[in-house]
């Protein structure tokens, strides 16, 4: 009785000693195959897109126009002003607007009229197109005007003339979106600055990832 009462005990002491290798070996495996397969415990690991920085220096006005929507003879809500600059993407020989390379299309409307420190601005809705030999780049904002000597009341539609002044009396950030060449698939930031003369810092990445 006693013998076989310890062959018994032998028995189930090595079918469970005979076991624990394979339950090892099935963990080792599944392991192996998880990671094969891509397998993740902690998200993406990142954004892996590459960002593209420039800075834009906005240099002179080359033209200027003023749209008298309302026909009041008068820059007020619901008017618009268009305008083209030149421009100098930073990099390479391009030190300054000595060295201009690029135009600033830029169209905006005005929405609401304020009066700051005793100076009146006008709040746009505004849109323009950078435009370089390699591409091309959309800006979408809420800009603003300032009118100055050059911008007086009895205004016509037509030809406007504007000073770097009038179309950047303060910071303010847009949204960007590439059009063809370099910048095909890519969209951003941007942080226009009002300075002497004022600028752009622009970040894009792929909107399709890597």
């Amino acid at each position: 009785m006693l013998l076989k009462l310890a062959k018994t005990c032998q028995h189930r002491v090595s079918s469970e000693v005979d076991a624990m290798p394979r339950s090892v070996s099935a963990v080792v495996v599944g392991s192996l195959l998880c990671l094969l397969a891509g397998c993740s415990t902690g998200g993406s690991g990142g954004d892996q897109r590459q960002a593209i920085k420039l800075k834009v220096l906005f240099c002179n006005v080359e033209s200027g126009t003023f749209i008298d929507a309302n026909r009041d003879s008068v820059l007020s809500v619901g008017d618009s002003v268009s305008y083209r600059l030149a421009v100098a993407r930073l990099g390479g020989a391009v030190q300054g607007c000595e060295q201009a390379n690029g135009s600033f299309y830029g169209l905006e409307q005005v929405v609401e009229r304020r009066v700051l420190k005793g100076e009146t601005v006008f709040l746009t809705h505004a849109q323009g197109t950078l435009t370089f030999k390699d591409g091309n780049i959309q800006t979408r904002s809420l800009g603003s005007l300032q009118s100055s000597a050059a911008v007086t009341p009895s205004l016509e539609s037509g030809t406007l003339t504007l000073s770097l002044g009038d179309l950047f009396p303060s910071n303010h950030g847009a949204t960007l979106i590439g059009q063809g060449g370099a910048f095909s698939g890519t969209v951003g930031s941007a942080d226009f600055v009002s300075d002497t003369p004022p600028y752009a810092l622009l970040k894009l990445h792929s909107q399709f990832g890597s």
